[in-house]
């Protein structure tokens, strides 16, 4: 894992919406099997999570990347950043190589039990989403959940929406949209993965952002235009009691 820092129910919302500054590449795909594939995000601990937690949570979420094929490297940005360079750095969203996660106390206007929620275009297309801490430390009182574990699980989970755009759930694995008290605790929780599919369709999304052109041009990320407008699709992650 790479890091740097800067100076009952679970409830897990992707959301899609028509998002400003998030940039994304034209390059058409390519064979790319052999490559490394890298992502790159910005955490933003704006719910005061220790430090050793969070550390936990990232590593977490590295390892379910990490059996996908991916590389993460984890941008711990402070609020506000007092060196311009880092600021420009940890501000930088680029769909997909560089996307943000934000983590705050709870949500406003989501149901007390969601722990985040993901920002897409309605192509599917989207750099952001947002962690709710609060939920996940009530987990932890009523059943014993870890919360770093939870942490990193339900944000390898919102990346992946980001990664595979809309209607990303599935029948099984760290994508499905329930999950069970077991599968967050001890060996179970080595069933949260990401399935073969969904690994190869991150890691080909990842590699074929960008590439040399034939006559040596490279392609260059566009901006999406900032546009306002209602969420399109809700979409739920929640824990099942057996």
């Amino acid at each position: 894992m790479s890091t740097k820092t800067f100076c009952r129910g679970i409830r897990f919302v992707p959301l899609l919406l028509l998002l400003s500054a998030c940039l994304w590449s034209k390059s058409p795909e390519i064979g790319v099997a052999q490559k490394e594939a890298h992502v790159t995000v910005s955490v933003y601990n704006e719910a005061g999570v220790p430090d050793d937690a969070l550390g936990q949570a990232e590593e977490e979420a590295s390892r379910v990347f990490r059996r996908a094929g991916i590389e993460v490297q984890w941008l711990n940005c402070k609020v506000p950043v007092f060196k311009e360079e880092a600021s420009r750095i940890c501000r930088e969203a680029i769909f997909p190589e560089h996307l943000h996660l934000r983590i705050v106390q709870s949500s406003h206007g989501l149901k007390g039990e969601a722990m985040g929620i993901s920002f897409q275009t309605e192509d599917g297309r989207g750099c952001y989403a947002d962690l709710f801490y609060k939920p996940m430390k009530d987990l932890h009182k009523t059943d014993g959940t870890d919360v770093a574990s939870l942490l990193g699980h339900v944000a390898a989970h919102e990346i992946g929406h980001l990664l595979l755009g809309a209607n990303s759930h599935a029948v099984a694995g760290i994508m499905h949209a329930h999950w069970t008290p077991k599968e967050l605790t001890g060996a179970e929780g080595e069933g949260l993965i990401f399935l073969r599919e969904e690994s190869q369709r991150m890691r080909q999304r990842l590699l074929t952002a960008t590439r040399p052109s034939k006559d040596g041009s490279v392609h260059t990320a566009a901006i999406i235009p900032a546009e306002t407008g209602e969420s399109k699709t809700k979409v739920s992650l929640s824990l099942r009691e057996n």
